[in-house]
């Protein structure tokens, strides 16, 4: 086996014990305490189950879920992160899927519950961790992603965005969310330093700027949404920052901000977090960047429904192949042979992504939308939910928007956050009128605070159809 994330932390822990690997809300943790840390857990976690049995991390974001997953990793077995916050039936269901030999670690991390040596042994095994998604069944599939595509991950992160000893990252994301791989093991793995957002610093654009500037961050992902309400900041040449990645939905832009390093990122779990990326260097017309180009031990086809790829400038689906691919569904192999694929005339596995892209004039992937719930059916019509809201933020006053179908109509209706007044539903139809369809065009404009966020920071498109038909059913139309 080539070399792990877990031998990378290590080694670093080795040659420069002192260095300050985490900072959180109770100051710093050096790379020597967590390596000491990870390996007396790792020895807990031996005594406490099977070898490669699934180690469910329930704990909150900083040191303590850090070392836990670290020991994990270190004893072969694969981390699966659990947000505690959840529903008690939702955690069930996860514990219950990873199954019964899943060693359960809460309250106290495995290197509180022993204090033995510190040799550095790190034990071989395929799977580093499990992430769960729910995909469109709302069943949870614990999603098994093997070292190898996490050490492809790591290694084109730090020839990409420079990662080294002096880069400070900043740690948002929530735990149940596969970007937190993507924040925690390329900044540890080089010997930078991972800084702990707050959680109430996290969800809030003018907070994360300021934490961003008070702890001299160098690097962020902000999910889709934040990133939009950051961009929209009038802080054009007083970023905290070098470089701002995004990823998790369609990004929307009315403006980049000058000297911004944005970078739009594609990827679902099953392609270990990020499978293509797209430095941002104008807003297109459409609003709407590209998703861009294949990481490195990617590879990436679009496909027609009988698996053929399809003509260039035409639409397909998003098939993912190479390194990057997730060994597959944990402990559901129907599954796995059902979205983990061949293709005829293509060697190797590829997985069946459910989202739709062409290929512009650039050789750029454009996203096109889900294949289920990313178009809306609007009176027999489809229509692309990303659209409408693009241009729908190029109003000048809408700085936020989400689309939603509601009721036994099938009306298009639109949640907005505005500056100003809002703009009414006629001078929006006006203004979306000369670039959209007739059927594209929200019959129904609300206005409110925020646009609801599932707690990974995507769009709650449910919350969204809820709000709306709350606000249809005040009104008696």
């Amino acid at each position: 086996m080539n070399v792990t994330v877990p031998d990378m932390v290590g080694r670093i822990a080795a040659a420069h014990p002192g260095r300050v690997a985490i900072e959180d809300d109770r100051g710093g943790l050096t790379y020597g305490e967590l390596l000491r840390r990870a390996v007396s857990g790792a020895a807990a976690l031996d005594r406490a189950g099977p070898p490669g049995a699934p180690v469910c991390v329930r704990l909150p974001r900083g040191r303590d879920f850090v070392v836990a997953a670290l020991a994990a990793m270190l004893s072969g077995r694969p981390y699966a992160p659990m947000d505690a916050a959840l529903p008690r039936r939702r955690q069930r269901a996860l514990l219950d899927q990873l199954g019964p030999d899943t060693i359960l670690v809460s309250g106290r991390t495995p290197g509180e519950l022993d204090r033995g040596g510190t040799e550095y042994r790190p034990a071989r095994a395929r799977a580093a961790y499990i992430v769960h998604t729910s995909g469109t069944t709302g069943t949870p599939k614990g999603v098994l992603i093997g070292h190898e595509s996490l050490a492809n991950l790591v290694a084109w992160h730090h020839r990409t965005y420079r990662t080294g000893p002096r880069t400070r990252q900043l740690h948002t994301a929530g735990l149940g969310f596969d970007a937190a791989v993507w924040e925690i093991w390329p900044c540890l793995s080089a010997g930078g330093t991972l800084v702990v957002a707050p959680d109430e610093v996290r969800v809030s654009p003018v907070e994360l700027v300021e934490f961003g500037r008070e702890r001299a961050i160098d690097i962020l992902f902000a999910p889709t949404p934040l990133a939009e309400m950051i961009v929209e900041l009038d802080a054009d040449d007083d970023i905290p920052w070098r470089t701002m990645l995004t990823g998790g939905d369609a990004l929307r832009l009315r403006r980049l901000p000058r000297g911004w390093n944005l970078v739009n990122h594609y990827g679902p779990a099953e392609a270990t977090v990020c499978a293509t990326w797209h430095p941002v260097g104008r807003v297109p017309d459409s609003g709407l960047p590209p998703i861009g180009r294949p990481i490195d031990g990617a590879r990436v086809v679009l496909v027609d429904p009988r698996g053929r790829p399809v003509p260039a400038g035409s639409t397909g689906e998003v098939h993912i192949g190479g390194t990057v691919l997730a060994l597959g569904y944990h402990r559901r192999p129907e599954e796995t042979a059902r979205r983990f694929v061949t293709l005829p005339g293509l060697p190797g596995r590829w997985y069946r992504t459910g989202d739709l892209a062409a290929v512009n004039a650039r050789g750029e992937l454009e996203f096109q939308g889900r294949m289920d719930d990313g178009q809306l059916q609007v009176r027999g019509v489809r229509v692309e939910a990303a659209e409408i809201e693009a241009a729908l933020l190029r109003h000048p006053r809408v700085r936020q928007a989400a689309v939603a179908t509601v009721g036994d109509t099938r009306a298009l209706g639109a949640l907005v956050v505005v500056s100003g007044p809002c703009p009414t539903v006629g001078e929006l139809r006006r203004f979306m009128s000369a670039e959209l369809p007739e059927s594209a065009i929200p019959t129904r404009v609300v206005p409110g605070p925020a646009i609801p966020l599932t707690p990974n920071g995507k769009i709650d498109r449910p919350g969204v159809r809820r709000r709306l038909a709350q606000e249809q059913n005040r009104s008696g139309r």
